[in-house]
């Protein structure tokens, strides 16, 4: 009797562990999306002309951390800074997310590029605004450029020699290097990298000087769950997967007025 009670207990014991195991497989933990807020400065709040506005970004990430314990890449988390000279446009703007949030702009933020560039400054390599200035937006700069992001290149601007990106796809470069040169001569918008920093407002305009805004708008794309074994008859490959990335946002407007 002992022996088919245990007996019993060891298949109930087994089929449960199977039952279990097939169910995690099949019903993976979904990715969080990260939460990101702009701390600073305070929403709605009144900015001055030609003055220096200080920032500060929080994200939280089930996954990926908290960025208040620099568990967050601060390169990789992204503020745009637009402005409008009229408030009024200010609700067609943000109906448009794209705007906002260009997907080239966020392969960026996920590769290495904000670790030597910076859109109106000069770091380890020149901004994107210099880069803008010297090529011109056609297809023969689009490939050129394009090709020196994913095998790297060196002597172009002085000494300084710039990494490859294996990370991204040549059609992925390519539309990068066109965001670049079309949007970096437009002084009504910027874009800086970091959860800290500062950017200085526009000279107070002639015409209608109180109707203007700032629009930030402060994102993070996480980097997906952590790798999971699947089953042997899963069909990929490699037998791992990665849930898919997932990006957080937040927007605020500033005002003069």
């Amino acid at each position: 009797m002992q022996i088919k009670l245990l007996l019993s207990i060891a298949l109930t014991a087994f089929a449960f562990y199977c039952f279990t195991a097939a169910f995690s497989q099949r019903h993976h933990p979904e990715n969080s999306a990260p939460k990101v807020t702009i701390t600073a400065p305070a929403k709605n709040s009144k900015f001055q002309w030609n003055s220096i506005v200080p920032y500060s970004i929080r994200v939280l990430d089930l996954e990926d951390g908290n960025s208040g314990y620099n568990e967050i890449p601060p390169s990789e988390v992204l503020l745009m800074v637009r402005y409008l000279p009229d408030s009024s446009h200010v609700k067609e703007y943000l109906s448009d997310r794209s705007k906002a949030n260009p997907q080239p702009l966020l392969w960026m933020s996920t590769s290495t590029c904000f670790n030597c560039h910076a859109a109106k400054t000069k770091l380890i390599g020149p901004s994107f605004e210099l880069i803008a200035r010297r090529y011109p937006d056609n297809p023969i700069s689009a490939e050129t450029l394009a090709n020196k992001i994913i095998n790297g290149s060196s002597g172009t601007w002085g000494d300084v020699k710039m990494p490859p990106h294996p990370d991204l796809k040549i059609g992925q470069a390519r539309e990068i290097v066109r965001w670049i040169l079309k949007n970096n001569s437009d002084p009504d918008q910027s874009y800086l990298a970091g959860t800290e920093g500062a950017f200085r407002t526009k000279e107070k305009p002639n015409i209608e000087p109180g109707k203007g805004v700032y629009i930030l708008t402060a994102s993070y794309t996480d980097h997906g769950m952590k790798q999971i074994q699947q089953s042997p008859s899963d069909p990929s490959p490699t037998g791992i997967i990665r849930a898919s990335r997932k990006q957080g946002q937040h927007t605020i407007v500033l005002k003069n007025y």
